[in-house]
């Protein structure tokens, strides 16, 4: 029986990934795993780390000083953390290795800081610059639901119900399906540009490319979001933009932040409580305009 830790590191990432593709991870998850920890190995080749003994909580956090020193963003670091610590736990479930150097060592931290949304003026800055029906609709569509741009190019006819705002999202982030909702303006914008479209059945693409009626592709969506970028003169015009938007904009709407997870599509609201402190800013921001006291007792 050949001895825990003496695999390589080329060797035990091959196996990380063909256990990845047995448990039916998306493409998009494997790609990351891929990209991050055949980065992360190649930097052990470069650096005395061969074996899976080799690899070290000092190793590990020399590495991580390495990142700091290229100056990655906090969040790049840490994805780059949990793809190896996937792989480190990986390892030691599959017995390539006894136990995983990550139990003494602790991921790089993430910096504290709300990511940009979308102002009022930005929205309607980007709406007029839109040159389509099938432009706005999408911007609407995307701005309603908050969905991710691999979710909105994956919905089909069947998934949509005009007369109710209920769309079916089954291609989510780790394979969930889950419910959203489009209200009375994006279904008279959406209806708008199906209306043109004929022959339409319930396994066609909602929307499609503007050259050809087949499926918009993820890139076919980046390049729009440049030309609205050019057009809008709003630098920060992206799908995950208006996704952020849409978060930001339910939390201050009052919106529970449970529900507002579910429609998103998240596993918890790990990821909303930076929301939260923005809606919380804006709330002691109001008091100290509003509050009746201050004002009085002047």
């Amino acid at each position: 029986m050949r001895q825990l830790g003496t695999h390589k590191l080329d060797d035990a990432l091959e196996m990380f990934m063909l256990d990845c593709e047995a448990r039916r991870l998306t493409a998009a998850t494997r790609q990351f795993y891929q990209g991050k920890i055949g980065m992360f190995v190649r930097w052990c080749g470069e650096n005395d780390v061969e074996l899976l003994t080799d690899l070290t909580p000092h190793k590990l956090r020399l590495f991580f000083v390495h990142l700091q020193r290229r100056e990655l963003s906090s969040q790049y670091q840490n994805n780059l953390g949990r793809a190896i610590r996937a792989f480190c736990n990986y390892c030691v479930r599959d017995e390539l290795m006894e136990s995983s150097p990550f139990g003494k060592v602790r991921l790089p931290r993430v910096e504290k800081k709300i990511l940009a949304a979308l102002t009022d003026s930005e929205v309607h800055a980007i709406l007029k610059s839109c040159q389509s029906v099938r432009d706005r609709a999408l911007c609407l569509c995307l701005l309603d639901t908050g969905v991710r741009a691999s979710e909105l190019v994956a919905l089909n006819m069947e998934d949509i119900a005009l007369t109710t705002g209920v769309i079916n999202v089954h291609c989510g982030k780790g394979q969930k399906g889950r419910v959203t909702y489009i209200g009375a303006t994006t279904r008279k914008n959406l209806h708008r540009y199906l209306v043109k479209r004929l022959g339409l059945s319930p396994k066609s693409p909602v929307f499609s490319s503007a050259m050809k009626d087949e499926r918009l592709t993820l890139s076919g969506l980046v390049q729009l979001m440049e030309r609205l970028r050019q057009r809008s003169g709003v630098a920060k015009c992206t799908c995950h933009t208006f996704r952020r938007t849409f978060a930001l904009n339910c939390l201050r709407n009052g919106m529970n932040v449970y529900v507002l997870a579910r429609l998103m599509g998240h596993a918890d609201i790990a990821i909303l409580r930076q929301y939260l402190s923005l809606v919380e800013s804006d709330l002691q921001d109001a008091h100290a305009r509003f509050g009746m006291v201050d004002k009085l007792l002047r």
